[in-house]
């Protein structure tokens, strides 16, 4: 069982807050030349913080209680209650010390500037209890945000996976009937495709280079199932192939391209896909042509989860994507700002 270090606890980092206060406060008193007054500011330092710490945490009691159901009247009233009650605690104490160390009464402040410097104190606690409450927040938004995404893109990697090895597997099937002799270099593009998914099993980030050729083992492996009428460009030119880059961007766009291009039959027109590099930016640029009467359907993770990915990995703008539907066509334009 793990250890946790006391001022990882919230009861210890209170505590040592708490403390931390009262050492400032008593060095500041210490300064008092007259030993009767140096002891008597010292006390009412250590009273000060006391009453103010039970202020503070009964405040923290009332606010979701109260303020957080929205009871803002009772709230209120509350709040001035307990700031009357905590002045005027205050106000006792100090008047016992005074009498205890002067043998005389008639010290104090008042209830209501005990009540005022109280009041302070706990709207600067309320503040900070908001503030890293909202920092905590974000920060869990952040990570809900990246533990989704990162299912995603698992949820992504499982369907390539699966349907796009049931499919080639058919592909090398009739391929192995038609023409045997293209089954050995089809079976390398299949295994590159598989040993890419192994090594990259999480979301941190690959190469441009391997994407690229992860990318060209995608697409050999897709022209197996199309007519031999289909023109299919595949275009690389990228001289800095180890820049990093965040795995599988690219993928949807190309999916995309031999999903809506393929008509009745398996009949394809053409598809042309273009990925370039400068020494700060990538783009891949994808256009296919579209059979007559198509009406593409939204479905699966595809472009929703690309535009979500996008967000995070390179946010704007870092990113730019581009689409262009027309009724004979389809083009697609990412460009990505890279880390130098």
């Amino acid at each position: 069982m793990r250890k946790t270090r006391f001022w990882q606890h919230r009861a210890g980092r209170h505590g040592l807050g708490w403390l931390g206060a009262l050492a400032l406060l008593g060095v500041l008193a210490w300064q008092e030349a007259n030993p009767v007054l140096r002891v008597e500011r010292v006390s009412y330092s250590v009273l000060s913080l006391g009453v103010l710490a039970l202020a503070v945490y009964a405040h923290f009691w009332l606010l979701p209680r109260l303020l957080e159901r929205g009871r803002y009247a009772w709230h209120g009233l509350a709040t001035l209650a307990l700031l009357a009650a905590g002045g005027h605690l205050l106000t006792l104490g100090a008047q016992a010390l005074h009498r205890l160390l002067h043998d005389r009464g008639g010290y104090g402040a008042g209830v209501f500037l005990g009540a005022l410097n109280l009041g302070l104190g706990v709207a600067l606690a309320t503040a900070l209890h908001y503030a890293r409450q909202g920092l905590v927040s974000r920060f869990e938004l952040h990570r809900l945000r990246a533990e989704r995404l990162e299912t995603e893109l698992r949820v992504l990697k499982s369907q390539v996976n699966h349907h796009f090895l049931f499919n080639t597997l058919n592909n090398l099937y009739g391929l192995s009937l038609a023409q045997p002799e293209r089954i050995p270099r089809a079976l390398l593009q299949l295994a590159g495709l598989m040993r890419y998914q192994l090594d990259h099993g999480r979301p941190r980030p690959v190469t441009v280079g391997s994407e690229a050729e992860y990318l060209a083992n995608y697409i050999g492996l897709e022209k197996l199932r199309l007519r031999p009428n289909a023109r299919v460009e595949l275009h690389v030119q990228v001289p800095y192939p180890d820049q990093p880059l965040a795995p599988l961007l690219l993928l949807p766009l190309v999916e995309n391209c031999f999903k809506h291009a393929i008509g009745p039959g398996g009949a394809a027109t053409s598809i042309r896909i273009c990925l370039t590099q400068t020494a700060t930016t990538l783009t891949l640029r994808t256009e296919n042509s579209l059979p007559p009467h198509f009406r593409p359907v939204p479905s699966g993770l595809g472009l929703p989860n690309l535009r979500a990915r996008l967000a995070q990995h390179y946010p704007a703008p870092r990113h730019v994507l581009a689409l262009d539907a027309r009724p004979d066509h389809y083009t697609a334009r990412l460009t990505l700002t890279l880390s130098r």
